[in-house]
């Protein structure tokens, strides 16, 4: 991605936040910000989008797979996606189905101190339950 189109992203993502500073980020808007935070290289933005719980083992994660080149295995490349096909809210969690090229997956997502986020104890136990 130019540099340009990394500015503009910024810049069109900070005005996103400007304007729904107070109304609550779907968990679908939550989502796609973590993985644009992901994608631009923000890594304090995409662990944002973790339950606090979370963000040390995320972090981590992402660590070692940097340090030993385990790219096919990081959080980015487990979590991250092109697109969201469809969004089902039940009460306080929320279940993303998302794509990548022909790759499909489930994502659980909580809410979180008035947001919505990942818990990756509760994402395992989910993907463990999809199986």
């Amino acid at each position: 991605m130019s540099a340009l189109l990394r500015r503009l992203a910024l810049v069109l993502a900070a005005l996103g936040l400007l304007v729904c500073a107070g109304c609550e980020r779907s968990p679908t808007e939550a989502y796609i910000d973590m993985s644009t935070a992901a994608q631009m290289g923000d890594r304090d933005g995409f662990l944002a989008g973790f339950t606090t719980d979370s963000r040390d083992l995320v972090e981590a994660l992402i660590t070692l797979s940097e340090a030993y080149g385990m790219t096919e295995s990081n959080p980015y490349e487990l979590l991250v996606f092109d697109s969201v096909d469809e969004e089902v809210i039940e009460e306080d969690q929320a279940i993303l189905s998302v794509r990548r090229r022909g790759s499909t997956r489930k994502i659980l997502m909580v809410r979180d101190e008035d947001a919505w986020r990942i818990d990756t104890k509760k994402l395992d136990a989910f993907w463990q339950s999809e199986r």
